[in-house]
């Protein structure tokens, strides 16, 4: 009888200890993540009979997981890691499986006042300084692309306009009980590009972006920002004797009132640039020399209505941004056509095999097109998908006014939005006229179930998105260019969370352009006419059967290609088969 006692007594000592250690563990290592297995068959359409070259059809797809893995050593410390596992359908056995490292970082507090982070940081200040502006045709897309977008941002770790980046950020604040009430301080340095090998006796230098941010809140009504970000190369670093230098000034002033149904807020902001390169004579030892020095400024003032209930917001403002403005963190561009970056869905067509030209289709749907590097020089854009404003609102050589309007009603049946501005060059390119451009994009959303009182939804929703430029002068130099993109989706929930989905899409461009041609250092060298008259179209039907939030499967079928009027491409059209199941651990 003893025995048995003491056995009990052992077994539940053990049992206690096995639980308690597995609390422990649960608290300090914990896992979430995201799955997805993408299966696509691309196929040439049937009445293509210029391309006997290309394959019928191809397939491709892959399965992923994305294991996050966060380890709490002690109370204020996290250990971040993200695993991916890899493997393409057709590979068995392990073949074709990869597994890597793709986020790695450690991150705590310091006293319980000061934050760190080390290792994989995403980073974000003004839309002046530092900033991941959104790719062309994103804006108002319609919900049944939404798949493809996310995969695109998730892939490129385009995250609320952040840039990915590695190295090292602290930030703390302090509150104080007059004069001001709280200042709060953020600063970072970080590595966006190592030192390379560029032939068997030459390495690039290391490319840093350092900077700082400091917000304080002077009363209830009134903010004081400022940010500072500067892009440089350390030049003892490679074998080059040159290296840039681009630091860039931001401050701003808000000041918000309001009452319990309305609120005001008005927002002014300024600051500058430099830029030049720096020449080491090494060998020599002459004292460095610059080159290529350029200094720009920016202005902007904003004002902003909003109701309390969010039925309707108001934007006005004004902008003007200086030719020589030059802001590496915030004039990067997510596409660059001069990248060398091609489509990697039949990228030759033809019985010439000729490169495909990319479209909407290659822009709304090919993660892989997209680019995640800091540029120190203005990256070459598309005038027919971005014009007016291809850097974003740090878009140098820019001067004019800009109109934003939400409007919904309480019961959320209608939902619209329109983003309108008017721009001109500060100074001309190439002539003394200078360009003018319109930019009008609209969208609606109509809940037709919430009208209906249905439990099940039934939504439509359109959008149109318009650009305009033109110069005057003599026939050479002058330009007239206009693109128009039209969406239109519509969802039917035909059981609990089953959607059957149709969507249409629609580019036009057609006009004439200058495009320009810039040196290594981004000073202009030439002007390339250009004529454009095409149109791009993407039907798509399918169905989405979300799982639960965060987990869905999605089957589509899309009809897509481009059309040419007079140009030296070969009209196109493809069809496609997708299947994507996303799940988030």
């Amino acid at each position: 009888m003893k025995r048995c006692l003491t056995l009990l007594l052992v077994v539940c000592a053990v049992f206690g200890s096995v639980n308690e250690l597995q609390a422990q563990i649960k608290d300090k290592i914990w896992f979430d993540g995201q799955a997805r297995s993408y299966f696509a068959r691309d196929a040439i359409d049937k009445n293509n009979t210029e391309d006997t070259v290309s394959a019928k059809n191809t397939s491709n797809g892959y399965n992923l997981l994305d294991l996050n893995t966060h380890v709490n050593p002690i109370k204020d410390i996290e250990i971040f890691a993200q695993l991916r596992i890899r493997n393409s359908f057709g590979s068995f056995f392990g073949s074709g499986t990869e597994i890597n490292v793709r986020q790695l970082r450690a991150k705590g507090t310091i006293n319980d006042k000061i934050r760190f982070s080390v290792g994989d940081l995403f980073l974000k200040q003004s839309r002046f300084t530092l900033y991941n502006y959104d790719e062309e045709l994103s804006g108002y897309e319609n919900d049944m692309l939404k798949p493809y977008r996310d995969i695109i941002h998730y892939e490129n770790f385009y995250t609320e306009n952040r840039w990915r980046l590695q190295g090292i950020q602290t930030d703390f604040s302090f509150k104080f009980d007059r004069f001001i009430r709280t200042l709060a301080f953020d600063f970072f340095v970080t590595r966006p590009r190592g030192s390379s090998a560029i032939s068997g006796t030459t390495y690039s230098s290391d490319l840093l972006l350092s900077g700082g941010s400091m917000v304080s809140e002077i009363n209830k009504n009134i903010t004081l920002s400022g940010n500072y970000v500067s892009l440089f190369e350390v030049a003892s670093s490679g074998t080059q004797n040159i290296s840039v230098r681009n630091p860039v000034y931001d401050m701003a002033l808000l000041h918000h009132f309001g009452n319990e149904k309305h609120h005001f807020e008005q927002k002014l902001e300024t600051g500058f640039s430099q830029r030049h390169w720096l020449h080491s004579e090494l060998v020599n030892e002459i004292a460095d020399s610059i080159s290529n020095e350029t200094k720009g400024m920016f202005f902007e003032l904003e004002n902003k209505y909003s109701k309390k209930d969010s039925t309707l917001s108001l934007t006005l403002g004004y902008r003007y941004v200086d030719p020589n403005f030059r802001s590496a963190g915030a004039q990067t561009r997510r596409l660059n056509f001069a990248a060398g970056n091609g489509n990697t869905i039949y990228p030759l067509y033809t019985n010439m095999s000729m490169t495909r030209p990319t479209s909407v289709f290659d822009l709304v749907s090919d993660d892989r097109i997209y680019n995640q590097d800091l540029s120190s020089n203005l990256m070459v854009f598309n005038p027919i998908y971005s014009n007016a404003l291809p850097y974003g609102d740090a878009t140098p050589n820019r001067s004019g006014v800009y109109l934003k309007a939400r409007l919904n009603n309480k019961s959320k049946v209608f939902l619209g939005k329109i983003n309108a501005g008017f721009f001109k060059e500060v100074i001309g390119q190439g002539t003394a006229e200078k360009r003018s451009f319109g930019l009008v994009k609209a969208a609606i959303k109509l809940n037709i179930h919430r009208w209906l009182n249905w439990k099940k939804e039934l939504s439509f929703s359109a959008s149109s998105e318009s650009e305009l430029t033109n110069r005057g002068g003599d026939t050479i130099s002058s330009i007239n260019l206009f693109s128009h993109q039209v969406n239109a989706s519509l969802n039917v929930e035909l059981a609990k969370k089953f959607f059957i989905q149709a969507s249409y899409k629609q580019f036009n461009a057609n006009g004439n352009e200058f495009l320009t041609e810039r040196d290594n250092y981004g000073d202009i060298t030439y002007f390339t006419s250009t004529q454009v008259n095409q149109k791009d179209h993407m039907l798509s039907i399918g169905m989405l059967y979300k799982i639960r939030e965060n987990v869905y499967a999605n089957l589509q079928y899309n009809w897509w290609g481009m059309t040419f009027t007079d140009q030296p491409y070969s009209d196109y059209k493809y069809n496609r088969l997708l299947f994507i199941l996303s799940v988030a651990l």
